[in-house]
């Protein structure tokens, strides 16, 4: 087929039963074959479904309508109307000209003022220079912490940041998930980063943390990102907003049982602390992504490999992520109609905030928001002070919360059964692989 049609991939949606999952290559159902062959007994190996999905070829190859176009997913809409609390026709239009663009194209672009804009820019530079710092300290003197430090052991990381051992009240039965619920310094093959998550003002989670309360300058620098973590938390509640207003999801069981409360915490919290849930499940990443020119990793030589990608394929697992514009353009997702990769934010400005439905959402809406598959291509710049940083934060539910508590009650299952015992067992972007240019996600 990919011959005939001269194209490197055909896409397929699997499988029938999960309306919300993204479409990936035929070939990748060979990795979860091989996965499924390599965990289980073979006579114990399931039977998976898989739909083909046939596509008017009108499209094909086509790009994708510019951002002065209405119908374009890159046409920015307000999000000062979108957030909005009083109702009106010009809320009424932006929220459904949003849902509209992400039922279309799993993303949507929405613009903010120039104020907002500011936060991420002045924050690049000084996570940048945190990053260089921690970098040079020993793994025991950066930041980390957890979501959970009820009854955990020593921890102890690997050159790649990863945590061998841990004593998470949800190791037992959710080890991948537990392992990755955390705050602070961390790094993979293709970036370090700061993993920043909302305090939890009912388990009198302080804030700022220890770690920054040294210094007049790190109290500043640790509220600034503070700030920052809130305006992107209200982007995303906004487009949650929007959703359930349009498609009839009720806001209210979403604001209250499914997402974390936003109370900021107090100075002066005087009841007993809560260790088991000091963060909530929403997740910001400050990336600092490593130069993938040959020349600047000793090797002149060579060519820049198109396939070391600085972020591979996959489909965001949460209900909407919200990302504003890069320091160096790169991002790319992926359109099944048109069988080709679009640049996300080659066209965009400061003022442009990136927006992507998350597998949560998809589940949530029965398939009718998908979560679209995205990649950052290999990025190269001329020195370590100009390597590309984003931003993306990723809204989560909680992971204890059941998703789908109409179900008959054998049926229900909360976020964490959802990432941990479907996505991560299915998805070939989602598997354990220390090469993987995507680091696990939760």
């Amino acid at each position: 087929m990919t011959q005939q049609i001269q194209l490197p991939l055909v896409y397929e949606s699997p499988p029938p039963d999960e309306l919300y999952s993204p479409p990936y290559p035929l070939v990748m159902i060979n990795i979860v074959a091989a996965r499924l062959y390599a965990f289980m007994e073979t006579d114990r190996v399931p039977v998976l479904h898989f739909a083909l999905v046939v596509r008017d070829m009108a499209m094909l190859k086509q790009p994708l309508p510019s951002g002065d176009a209405y119908e374009s997913p890159f046409f920015a809409v307000d999000a000062a109307t979108l957030a909005n609390s009083t109702n009106s026709i010009a809320r009424t239009l932006a929220r459904r000209r949003f849902v509209q663009t992400m039922q279309n194209f799993g993303f949507a672009r929405v613009s903010v003022t120039p104020e907002q804009a500011n936060l991420p820019k002045v924050a690049f530079e000084r996570v940048r220079r945190w990053l260089v710092e921690q970098l040079k300290l020993p793994k025991g003197k950066r930041w980390i912490d957890y979501v959970d430090v009820t009854n955990r052991g020593e921890k102890q990381e690997d050159d790649g940041g990863a945590v061998s051992e841990s004593a998470d009240s949800l190791d037992k039965t959710h080890p991948v998930v537990s392992s990755g619920r955390r705050v602070g310094f961390s790094l993979d093959s293709n970036r370090e980063y700061m993993q920043l998550r909302l305090p939890i003002a009912a388990s009198g989670t302080p804030w700022p943390p220890g770690y920054f309360q040294d210094s007049e300058q790190n109290v500043e620098f640790a509220n600034d990102l503070l700030t920052l973590l809130e305006l992107l938390d209200d982007i995303a509640r906004d487009c949650m907003k929007a959703v359930c207003e349009v498609l009839n999801i009720d806001e209210r069981w979403l604001f209250e049982e499914l997402l974390d409360d936003r109370t900021r915490p107090k100075a002066d919290f005087q009841g007993t602390r809560d260790t088991s849930y000091q963060y909530g499940a929403s997740v910001l990443r400050i990336y600092n992504y490593r130069n993938k020119d040959p020349a600047a990793n000793g090797r002149p030589e060579m060519a820049v490999d198109p396939n070391d990608h600085s972020c591979g394929v996959h489909a965001d697992l949460g209900l909407v992520t919200v990302s504003p514009l890069a320091s160096v353009p790169g991002l790319q997702i992926w359109n099944l109609e048109r069988m080709l990769w679009a640049d996300v934010e080659e066209s965009a400005t400061a003022l442009d905030f990136s927006v992507f439905a998350g597998e949560t959402l998809g589940l949530l809406t029965h398939g009718v928001i998908s979560a679209p598959l995205h990649r950052v291509p290999p990025i190269c710049v001329a020195g370590e002070a100009k390597r590309r940083m984003s931003m993306p934060y990723f809204l989560r539910v909680k992971p204890n919360a059941c998703v789908n508590p109409k179900a008959p009650p054998i049926e229900q299952i909360t976020c964490r059964d959802f990432m941990e015992d479907m996505l991560f067992k299915k998805r070939p972007w989602r598997r354990e692989d220390r090469n993987n240019s995507v680091p696990p996600d939760y």
